[in-house]
This record gives C-alpha cells, structure tokens and sequence, in this order.
C-alpha cells in the first residue's frame, strides 16, 4: 500500500497523503511505545506529523522532541505542523509563543504553522501579516489557518498578495462522511478556486464513532453544530455502504476525505502500529473506488454541522502550569 505525496496549496512542501497526529496520543503510550509508533508510520510512507502546545497536555512538544532524537529518521526527513494559539494573545505575540515552541521541541523551525481562527472582534488581516512574518523570519515555511471561517481566509490570502506577504496555504478544517459541508460547500469551493489553499482534515473518525464506538472512552475534539446524536442514528448506514464495498467503516470515511482533490493530507491519530495499517488501506480505496465512495456517502452528511466559533481559554486544565 503507497502513500502518495501531495503539495501544501502553492507552497511547493510535499506531505504524505495521511499525517499523524499528537492530541491523545503520545500522552497514552510509553516512551519506547512512541518512537516505534512514529518509526512505522515513517516506514509506511508517512512523513507528515502535527504537533501542538495543547492546554490539558502540556509536554507533548518536549516528549515528541525527544522522540525525534531517538527515530530511525532525522528532522530533515519529515514535515512538522504546528499550532499557535489565543490563549494570552496579544500580551504573548505569535513569535513569542512559536519561539517556545522551538525550544520545547528542540528543532531550529517549524515547515507548516497553523494559526487558530480569529476570535470575535479581532483583526483577520493583522493576524494574517504577523502570521506571514513568522515565514519571513525563517521561523515557518509556510503557514494556515485552523477552522478559518472562509470569508476570513479568503481575505486574508487576498490581503497577503496586495501586500506581497507569504499567504495561508492551508486551512485544517474537520471532514468527513457526516461533516461534509463546510468543505464541500461553496463558500470554501471559492477559496479553493481563487487561492489554491490546500484542506488538512481533521476529525475524519469523529473520535472512533464513525468506526462504531459510540461512546468514546477520552476525549475527542469539540461537537459543533450538536450532531453527536445524529451522528450516532447514522453509524448503521455507514456501516451499509461500506460493506457494500466489502471495505470497513474506517477505510470508507478514509477513502472518502482522500479521494476530494483540495485535501493534502487527512490527520489521524493512532496508539497501535495496526491503525496506521488500516488506515492505509483507505487511501488505496480512494484510488480504486473513490468516485463510489463519494456516490454512497452523498446522503450521509449532516448539514447542521459548522466551524468551530469563538470561545474562551480563560481558564487553565492544569493548576500546575501555567502557559
């Protein structure tokens, strides 16, 4: 089973087409179990790895630092994702919080620094110049949004080539076969059209659900929109169209994020060599049978669904750290 390449928006950075990611993973595994996961997943092709500053697991960038001294491959071999946050902006500015970054991670710079999305009442265009400038500075090579509102994005990049500033090449977005039409939709089809801007999808599984555990036992991401419950009275049909194709749920929901043309890569997360495997075999699905696939789950997206929207981070999840 291949993994093939595909390019961040105009960017020229190559990235496997699944990327693994860190929120609840490396936190649930011994040290020696980490590096033997992210060596399988480098051998079967995958290069692309996302890391964060997360609030309720603070040491994710320290333990995947040192987990990338210990790899059977060097920082040069793969892609690094990163985040920064609102969480005491702007009394800490982007620079500030990627420098950080770069020291808990052990690394000179990042390839990809995805900015969350703007609160109410913030500046889009400023946010987008101090993004540029963390590109300009060597610190990034190129940068995206995370759940961008697409009218926000859209300018952004618009404001970014007037000023001829390193625009967003990426927006990590959650996609799947029940969360389908903000990227499907045609607010973002004019993103795309207009910016080449590629899709980093996240939330694929819904945390395990679409796979048929339908009561998570850690945390998976936000519910927006409230669909969780609908999400769980269609899990049988996925289940039907995916033995329709003599494939499993995972494999189809993979296969369908995959097989759209504006996606890179598709962000996963796994504790257990055999995920990344299975995994694996979505992407050979989509190549195979995508234009099935997509057919089967055109009635299987649940329109409710949105972007995420502002919310607070007032208050700290550990009372021993403070960011």
């Amino acid at each position: 089973m291949k993994v093939y390449m595909r390019n961040v928006g105009t960017s020229g950075i190559e990235v496997s087409e699944l990327s693994l990611g860190s929120w609840n993973t490396y936190s649930r595994l011994s040290f020696e179990a980490n590096v033997a996961l992210i060596n399988h997943a480098f051998q079967r092709g995958i290069n692309f790895f996302d890391v964060a500053y997360y609030r309720d697991k603070p040491h994710t960038e320290v333990l995947f630092g040192r987990m990338l001294q210990e790899a059977d491959f060097g920082r040069e071999d793969i892609v690094l994702a990163e985040k920064v946050w609102f969480f005491d902006y702007p009394q800490r500015p982007l620079a500030a919080q990627l420098d950080a970054t770069l020291r808990r991670l052990a690394v000179d710079n990042v390839d990809v620094i995805i900015v969350e999305h703007p609160r109410d009442g913030m500046d889009h265009r400023a946010i987008a110049e101090e993004a540029a400038g963390l590109v300009t500075s060597g610190r990034a090579r190129t940068w995206g949004g995370l759940n961008w509102r697409p009218e926000l994005i859209l300018d952004a990049a618009k404001h970014c080539r007037e000023a001829d500033l390193p625009g967003p090449e990426l927006v990590q977005l959650k996609y799947s076969v029940v969360r389908q039409n903000i990227v499907d939709g045609p607010e973002y089809a004019k993103v795309f059209a207009e910016t080449g801007i590629s899709v980093h999808a996240s939330d694929t599984l819904e945390g395990g659900m679409l796979t048929g555990n339908l009561n998570p036992g850690r945390r998976i991401g936000l519910d927006i929109g409230g669909i969780r419950e609908e999400i769980k009275r269609r899990v049988p049909a996925i289940q039907e169209a995916a033995s329709s194709l003599g494939v499993s749920a995972a494999e189809f929901c993979i296969a369908f994020v995959v097989s759209k043309a504006e996606v890179c890569s598709l962000l996963f997360g796994a504790t257990r060599p055999e995920q990344i495997d299975s995994n694996l075999r979505g992407l050979e699905l989509a190549r195979e049978r995508g234009d099935q696939v997509r057919a089967l789950a055109a009635e299987l997206g649940i329109d409710e669904h949105d972007i995420d929207p502002p919310y607070a981070h007032a208050v700290s999840l550990t009372d021993d750290f403070v960011a």
